[in-house]
């Protein structure tokens, strides 16, 4: 860690980037790092780049130029992955920086990479940085590693909350923001998103080995006038915490990308193997990848319904 602060030293520029798509842990982490960077260095440019969604409870991003990005500091949070980054985020750097607690190996190339695999979250990682750096937590940079961590532990009820997860949360609650108010304006719902989930939980479909799955058509995002991210991401969890079912899949059509999201979460199964066999990757037990076809999707349950099987 020591060689990320070595360069951050080291450059006037810097500029903070993550996955697309952003979840909670890639907001919360570049937003975290980033308020904790401008505390400590108010003579740097700090700049913070990407796309935006329904889960930008944090802030505005920056538009930069090709020439400041080429003469930047890139540090890139939550993933290793191309497919997961606009291009231009890490085409154009002077020295580059991964952070990441995924399980995938980079095909970017990069000067400086961070990986820890046991950590909860890449908000986690960054709190842990700046706890060791002895940097200044201020409110907002506490607020934004909290939501991280919470996102990507469902609210410490994952197996990866750790003794050292609480322990760094006991760290930014001693900044004194509203927990409460956190949890309200990530967690409340609208009596029209309820309405939704009710419409989505009565077309998932079980496999005969009860693998639960949704088909999440244009056209059921067309009728509902649903966001695809939102659908897919967001509603994932709707088949989770159900005792019959060992392994749920969230099958989203993106009409961006014009392509497939599959987003695959198991209580016990390490499902990381199938996402990785389509192209993508994440965590042992809640990853996702892209296929190009319906048919594929139907692929992709047969290899759950096997490592099933395999794994009784």
């Amino acid at each position: 860690m020591k060689k990320i602060f070595n360069l951050i030293n080291q450059y006037d520029s810097i500029i903070i980037a993550r996955h697309k798509n952003p979840d909670l842990d890639a907001y919360g982490s570049q937003f975290g790092l980033y308020y904790a960077l401008k505390e400590k260095y108010k003579d740097k440019k700090i700049y913070i780049v990407g796309d935006t969604n329904n889960l930008n409870y944090f802030g505005d991003f920056d538009e930069v130029d090709i020439d400041t990005r080429n003469n930047s500091l890139v540090i890139i949070l939550d993933t290793v992955a191309k497919q997961m980054l606009r291009e231009i985020d890490y085409s154009h750097y002077k020295e580059l920086v991964l952070v990441d607690h995924h399980r995938n190996e980079p095909d970017i190339t990069h000067d400086v990479y961070i990986k820890d695999v046991n950590a909860s979250s890449t908000a986690e990682m960054v709190a842990d940085m700046l706890l060791k750096e002895n940097m200044d937590i201020n409110l907002e940079c506490a607020k934004s590693l909290y939501m991280g961590i919470i996102g990507d532990t469902g609210r410490f009820r994952f197996n990866s909350t750790t003794p050292k997860t609480f322990m760094i949360t006991s760290k930014l609650l001693e900044t004194g923001f509203n927990l409460q108010k956190i949890h309200d304006l990530i967690y409340l719902e609208s009596f029209d998103d309820k309405k939704i989930k009710s419409i989505f939980f009565e077309s998932v479909e079980l496999t005969d080995k009860n693998v639960a799955f949704r088909k999440n058509t244009k056209e059921f995002l067309d009728e509902y006038q649903l966001n695809s991210h939102y659908v897919s991401r967001g509603l994932v969890g709707q088949m989770a915490g159900i005792k019959e079912i060992p392994i749920w899949v969230n099958f989203t059509y993106d009409p961006e990308e014009d392509n497939i999201k599959c987003e695959i979460r198991s209580r016990d199964y390490e499902v990381l193997k199938v996402a990785k066999k389509y192209g993508g990757g994440g965590h042992l037990r809640a990853c996702g990848c892209s296929v190009n076809t319906w048919e594929e999707t139907d692929m992709v349950l047969k290899d759950l319904n096997q490592l099933l099987e395999e794994e009784k």
